[in-house]
């Protein structure tokens, strides 16, 4: 490895081993680093960081998309400028999202040269995205497709969407909102547009690679990959030896999950997080609530305890065997928890929706597994979406009897864990150059979102505009590119809600000082003696009521919240109005959501 000087790569550690060896092989294991991004003084070009003769990576990196010049000149030769010029002057990391974002720079700088990366195929999902009308056309404005593509996407319209919350006071608050989330487009259709548009630009796209580690120089960033299949090796360079990419700039586009995220953060449990889990599923029943619309956000039951583990949990052993023996270092326990759903009708037919269950929580082991939120999901489905109805004794029709009856079928199952970070955009350290992040690994979603493909449209404007920018003046050191993840005042607010529509976890409740965080299943939180499970439903009904009414009901302080740009000034406004007309709530709300996120806001 090269004896260049490093400088610490994350804050509390100086252990860093580049990851640009003499030649193309990986470095050895006694001296490997186990950072993702390493910051290395010096530059790239110099001998020490250039691969072997052996190298064969110059030849065909490119494949029919090889640009011309010095790069081209250099097919062949042993002093290959692979490493001695830059290859490229954008790499983005990770390709379902990242197509857009890459599109949407070449269509705005053509002369730029730009890869995306991507660790599997790069195609879309068969199920519908869902998005607003009004935020799918950044993709036309961006030119990332032209009009006629977007409208070819787009397989479903439908309004309104429902927002309610049951309360057992007064019914609660239920009102239907139009344009938001309401639009169905086919992402196997737009990633592989978009895909078309990025390379008839003359963009690269290197599929089933994955990213091994990226070693940041003065002059510019390496990328070291590999190859995720023999059909991936032989498209690149017919071995299965890794190969270096050598950019400018590298972009982030790998989403919640993204190493250089975690490398970034220090490793630092998030302080939130939204499971989720859902279907898309067939039935009759289906056809009639379809006209009607769909869900946004929906709550019928208070907050419920729920095991940590499902009543048959499966667990994978090391050797990928599967076995329902209770491992040593996992414990079933409770923790109480507020289910939130949302429902669309989906593009595949008139009998099909989908529908999710999620909730917000902390981090606590206690909280429950993907496969018990699955079994909740299952027992209240049919309550949810009223299928089946119900018998005189109240009870409603199990889904197990909906299914033997062939009354549903489900077409496919969805799960998801959302991570979420107070301390967002997410900010890396000045001395992490040439590293910008887009989409969920930025931190530019709300923590009430899931993210993804609307939140990366939503920052378009900002990032693409920036990206270009700091390319053209070559403005890529670590204090600039800060600038493109700026303090948003909305995530404060939704952080704040966040916490709000969260219970606490019993374990937490039991170990707080002086009870700063109230245990609220079974005790009386409200102090008209209201039983304390509904202090979220009321919380929010309260909240969402005070939303609508300042503006005499038409929406306009509503619409922003439920499009994932909340406004202080109107989250502030509602919360006002909570005072004045319910100031029993006010010390529950403190006493429950704490003073910090509140101050924050």
């Amino acid at each position: 490895a090269s004896s260049s000087r490093r400088r610490s790569s994350s804050s509390g550690s100086s252990k860093s081993t580049t990851k640009v060896d003499n030649d193309l092989n990986p470095p050895a294991a006694s001296s490997a680093s186990s950072l993702f991004v390493d910051i290395v003084e010096g530059s790239s070009s110099s001998p020490s960081h250039s691969p072997s003769s052996s190298s064969r990576t110059s030849n065909n990196t490119l494949g029919e998309n090889d640009n011309e010049g010095e790069e081209k000149e250099g097919k062949g030769s042993t002093n290959s400028p692979f490493i001695h010029h830059p290859q490229f002057d954008a790499v983005v990391c990770g390709g379902t999202l990242g197509i857009f974002a890459a599109s949407a720079i070449l269509a705005r700088d053509p002369s730029l040269r730009v890869a995306v990366i991507e660790r599997s195929a790069l195609r879309g999902r068969d199920q519908d995205w869902n998005i607003a009308r009004s935020e799918l056309e950044r993709i036309v404005q961006y030119g990332i497709v032209d009009r006629d593509t977007m409208e070819e996407s787009i397989k479903i319209e439908f309004n309104p969407m429902r927002v309610g919350f049951e309360t057992p006071k007064k019914g609660g608050f239920s009102t239907d909102v139009n344009d938001v989330l309401n639009v169905g487009v086919s992402p196997k259709q737009l990633v592989e547009r978009a895909r078309e548009s990025f390379v008839k630009r003359g963009g690269v796209v290197l599929e089933n690679v994955s990213i091994q580690g990226i070693s940041v120089y003065d002059d510019a960033a390496v990328v070291t990959c590999g190859h995720e299949s023999k059909d991936a090796a032989a498209a690149v360079d017919n071995s299965n030896t890794p190969f270096l990419l050598k950019s400018r700039l590298i972009i982030d586009a790998m989403g919640g999950g993204s190493p250089i995220a975690k490398q970034a953060r220090g490793g630092a449990k998030p302080d939130g997080i939204c499971l989720v889990v859902g279907s898309c599923a067939r039935s009759k029943l289906f056809n009639e609530i379809n006209r009607k619309g769909g869900d946004l956000i929906y709550s019928f039951n208070p907050v419920e305890e729920v095991p940590t583990l499902a009543t048959k949990e499966k667990f994978m052993a090391r050797d990928g065997s599967i076995s329902t023996e209770l491992p040593r270092n996992v414990q079933n326990k409770s923790s109480e928890i507020q289910m939130f759903w949302e429902a669309f009708p989906a593009s595949s037919g008139a009998n099909d929706r989908t529908t999710y269950m999620f909730a917000y929580m902390d981090a606590s082991a206690t909280r429950p597994s993907l496969q018990r939120m699955f079994q909740e999901y299952f027992r209240l489905l049919p309550k949810y979406q009223g299928l089946g109805g119900e018998s005189s004794s109240g009870s409603t029709t199990s889904m197990e009897e909906l299914v033997a009856k062939e009354d549903i079928t489900f077409t496919r199952l969805l799960f998801a864990a959302f991570p979420s970070y107070s301390a967002s955009p997410i900010q890396y350290p000045e001395s992490w150059s040439r590293i910008v992040a887009v989409g969920d690994a930025s931190g530019v979603q709300s923590p009430l979102s899931f993210g993804g493909f609307g939140a990366l449209l939503r920052n378009l404007p900002r990032t693409v505009d920036g990206v270009v920018e700091a390319l053209q003046y070559d403005i890529l050191d670590g204090k600039s590119l800060r600038g493109l993840q700026p303090y948003l005042p909305n995530l404060a607010s939704t952080w704040m809600m966040q916490r709000s529509m969260s219970a606490p976890s019993l374990e937490d409740a039991d170990d707080a000082p002086n009870n700063m965080i109230p245990k609220v299943f079974g005790s009386p939180l409200l102090s008209d003696g209201s039983p304390g499970p509904e202090i979220i439903s009321e919380l929010l009904a309260n909240t969402f009521e005070g939303m609508l009414s300042l503006d005499d009901g038409k929406g306009d302080r509503l619409l922003p919240f439920l499009q994932d740009v909340v406004r202080p000034g109107g989250l502030l406004g509602a919360l006002s109005k909570v005072v004045v007309n319910k100031p029993e709530l006010v010390p529950r709300i403190i006493r429950h959501v704490g003073p910090a996120p509140i101050v924050d806001v």
